[in-house]
């Protein structure tokens, strides 16, 4: 699937996020003024500059002239121009021209630079923190030892004297052929029993914890149940199994970060702000579509009132 502007936006972002936490910015990002940004890029530019990034440069600065270098571009760009993307990386607003975004991703070396139309990033198609959920060995298949010749049995040795008496001769051993026969039916039983519990039990934890067809949304998450039952004040929807087991209303804002930026989104409704864990249309008010969460939402929604 396509990767949309905005999730390439968000991915961006994280990219910028993740390096400031790791100190890992250069000297330009991690100073942030329209100068220092400014003197930064200019700095980048002596550089090899291919012609995907010379297209950020040109459209950044509004001069297509290819008889101009991308260095002399920039020292003649005026300093006022990278004032948006300082405001939007210190959360002053809540976006920002793409040509910003293409700008901070070039200074970032994003990889997936730039953002074209139809083009797909690898990673964007699978959902957030999908647990792993683990194989069930396979159990080779014992041969019934009554279909087998009983002199192709190992003999097992057994004990025939008491506890503390030694004898001094040979230990006796048992017929071979009844002990294996019945300890080989109790290995089987026992690992047929073991498979069946087992079985049952990855299936139980694999399923939701009730059964239906349908789901509707109940204070924080979506409930499931039968497409025929009726809810008071509720909207029966089709089961959607990834939003059934994933989707959450997250009730502690408080408890986001820097970090929930490309895994965590929100909705602002007649004033109301509330966020969720995975994007797509909010739960109770439908055909509005869920935002994602922004530098500038952290800082004056949450931070704010922390």
């Amino acid at each position: 699937m396509a990767t949309l502007y905005v999730d390439y936006q968000q991915l961006v972002m994280q990219a910028y996020e993740q390096k400031k936490g790791n100190n890992m910015l250069p000297h330009g990002l991690m100073h942030l003024t329209p100068a220092n940004l400014k003197d930064e890029c200019v700095k980048k530019c002596t550089m090899d500059v291919n012609r995907r990034d010379e297209k950020i440069i040109r459209d950044f600065c509004g001069d297509l002239n290819e008889s101009k270098s991308c260095q002399v571009i920039l020292q003649r760009c005026e300093t006022d121009k990278f004032r948006p993307l300082v405001n939007y990386l210190k959360g002053k607003s809540e976006n920002t021209d793409a040509k910003n975004i293409e700008l901070l991703a070039w200074l970032l070396d994003f990889p997936d630079r730039p953002w074209v139309m139809g083009k797909v990033i690898s990673g964007m198609d699978q959902p957030a923190e999908t647990p792993i959920i683990p194989e069930i060995p396979t159990i080779p298949e014992i041969p019934d030892s009554q279909n087998s010749p009983e002199s192709s049995s190992i003999p097992v040795r057994m004990n025939t004297f008491k506890e503390g008496e030694n004898t001094g001769k040979p230990t006796a051993i048992a017929p071979a052929g009844k002990i294996t026969r019945k300890s080989t039916k109790s290995l089987v039983a026992a690992i047929m029993l073991s498979l069946v519990a087992g079985t049952g039990g990855m299936w139980w934890w694999m399923q939701p914890p009730a059964t239906g067809d349908c789901m509707y949304w109940h204070e924080d998450r979506y409930e499931p149940v039968a497409c025929n039952q009726r809810i008071p004040n509720a909207v029966i929807v089709p089961r959607d199994t990834l939003r059934l087991k994933y989707f959450r209303k997250i009730t502690r804002p408080d408890t986001i970060t820097y970090r929930a930026i490309g895994k965590v989104w929100y909705s602002k409704i007649k004033g109301e702000i509330e966020f969720f864990t995975l994007p797509g249309e909010h739960p109770v008010v439908f055909g509005y579509q869920l935002r994602p969460l922004t530098i500038y939402m952290i800082k004056t929604r949450i931070l704010q009132k922390n």
